[in-house]
C-alpha cells in the first residue's frame, strides 16, 4: 500500500516537473523571440537614407543654395560613410521641433546636441564629442577692456546673454548669478546682441565663437567687433565656457550596436586628422 502511494506521488511529481519544463521552454522561446523582434524593430538597413534633424546654425550646419553645408554636416557624412551608410538627409527646423522629431522616431538622429538625462531616456548618444563649442566675450573694437578669470573687475560693465541659455555651472555662470556684472541684458539673437553692443547699450556679450565670427564676417563687421583677450596673454581669446555637443540617435529607430559603430568611426576620424582638416576649413 505504501509502495503504491509512493509510486503515485513519484508519478505526480514527474508529471508536474514535465509540465513546468514545457512552460519554461515556452517562456524562454517567447523571451528569445521578443528579443529578436525588438532588435529587428530598431535595426535598420544601411542602404536606406538616415534622416538627420537639427537647426540652422552656421558654420556648424546650414543650407547653401539648397545643399547642406558646415562642420558638423561634413563630419557626420564621413562618419556614416565609414560605417557603410552613404545617404543622409539633413533637415533643418527650429531646435525644439528637431528634438521632437527624433524623440518620436520621425527622424533618426539629432546632432550638435548637448547631453542631459531627459534625452537619454529616448536617445542614444555617440560617446565621442562632435563639436566643442567655445564661448567668448565680444566687445567693440575701440573699447579697451580687461576681464580677469574670476570676473572680479566687471561690476561697472554691462553684458548681454542669450535668453534661455544655461551657460554650464562654472565660474562664468557663478559670476552671472552672483551679481558680478553691473547689469545683464537678455538677447534673442546674434543680431540683437551686436545691435546692443554697437548701440553702446552694453560693453560686451557672450557667444559661441565660430557662429558669431561667421555672422560678423558675413555682415562686414570685422572692423567694429572684437574678442576680449586673456588678461595674462593678449594673444589668446578669453574662453568663458566650453560646451561639448554630440550626435544623438533615436532609440526607436537605431540599435546600440550601430551607435557604437559611429563612435568608433568618429574616433578614427579624429586620430587620422580628418576632423582637424574640416575644422581648418572654417577657421576665422
Amino acid at each position: 500500500m505504501r509502495l503504491r502511494r509512493l509510486y503515485s506521488e513519484i508519478i505526480s511529481h514527474v508529471r508536474a516537473f514535465t509540465l513546468f519544463k514545457h512552460k519554461l521552454t515556452g517562456y524562454l522561446s517567447l523571451f528569445i523571440f521578443g528579443c529578436f523582434i525588438f532588435g529587428e524593430a530598431n535595426a535598420f538597413e544601411k542602404d536606406r537614407p538616415l534622416k538627420a534633424a537639427t537647426l540652422d546654425y552656421p558654420p556648424y550646419e546650414y543650407l547653401e543654395n539648397g545643399e547642406p553645408k558646415g562642420i558638423a554636416v561634413e563630419i557626420i557624412q564621413e562618419a556614416l560613410r565609414r560605417t557603410g551608410v552613404n545617404q543622409v538627409v539633413f533637415e533643418f527646423y527650429p531646435w525644439n521641433r528637431s528634438v521632437h522629431l527624433v524623440r518620436s522616431g520621425n527622424s533618426d538622429l539629432l546632432f550638435n546636441a548637448g547631453k542631459n538625462a531627459a534625452r537619454q531616456q529616448w536617445g542614444d548618444y555617440v560617446e565621442s564629442t562632435l563639436i566643442l563649442q567655445k564661448y567668448v566675450l565680444f566687445k567693440r573694437k575701440e573699447l579697451t577692456i580687461q576681464v580677469n578669470a574670476q570676473f572680479d573687475n566687471v561690476f561697472n560693465n554691462t553684458i548681454a546673454i542669450r535668453l534661455g541659455y544655461l551657460y554650464g555651472s562654472g565660474v562664468f555662470k557663478q559670476a552671472l548669478e552672483g551679481g558680478k556684472f553691473g547689469e545683464i541684458f537678455y538677447s534673442n539673437s546674434t543680431k540683437q546682441s551686436i545691435d546692443l553692443l554697437l548701440g553702446k547699450r552694453i560693453d560686451f556679450f557672450v557667444g559661441d565663437y565660430l557662429p558669431i565670427m561667421h555672422f560678423i564676417n558675413k555682415n562686414n563687421l570685422i572692423d567694429r567687433v572684437d574678442v576680449v583677450k586673456e588678461s595674462q596673454d593678449h594673444s589668446k581669446n578669453m574662453e568663458v565656457l566650453i560646451w561639448p555637443t554630440y550626435i544623438l540617435f533615436s532609440k526607436k529607430n537605431i540599435n546600440h550596436e550601430y551607435v557604437n559603430e559611429v563612435n568608433s568611426a568618429l574616433q578614427k576620424m579624429k586620430a587620422d586628422g580628418y576632423v582637424e582638416r574640416v575644422l581648418d576649413k572654417y577657421k576665422y
